[in-house]
């Protein structure tokens, strides 16, 4: 049986439920999402999803490293994610405690 909660709490991040494993969805563009999932491996990625196409994204490189995403999303997700790693790692660090990551690239947040 699959379930679906979705919760969104005040520093903007949707706490997703499907059977047991927890996602933290961090931004949408119009038919597309970025989430970070539980239950992962490194290197610290985060995860693109849209209607017909999903990636990975290392978060220090900023490089897809599985799947495929238009150039207008992976323009949009990278100058998103140049400010925004700390975000993508705290919530890393939050659902795979036992591969906590320190962010070695700095933000680009003035760019």
């Amino acid at each position: 049986m699959y379930f679906l909660l979705i919760k969104t709490f005040e520093n903007g991040i949707d706490l997703t439920t499907t059977t047991g494993a927890m996602m933290g969805k961090l931004m949408r563009g119009p038919n597309w999402f970025v989430e970070v999932r539980g239950n992962e491996h490194f290197p610290c990625h985060f995860h693109v999803i849209g209607s017909d196409f999903q990636a990975q994204v290392d978060v220090e490189t900023l490089r897809t490293i599985v799947g495929t995403m238009p150039r207008a999303v992976a323009k949009a997700v990278v100058d998103w994610a140049e400010k925004n790693r700390t975000t993508v790692v705290t919530e890393w660090n939050r659902l795979n405690p036992d591969l906590s990551y320190t962010l070695k690239t700095k933000e680009n947040p003035d760019e």
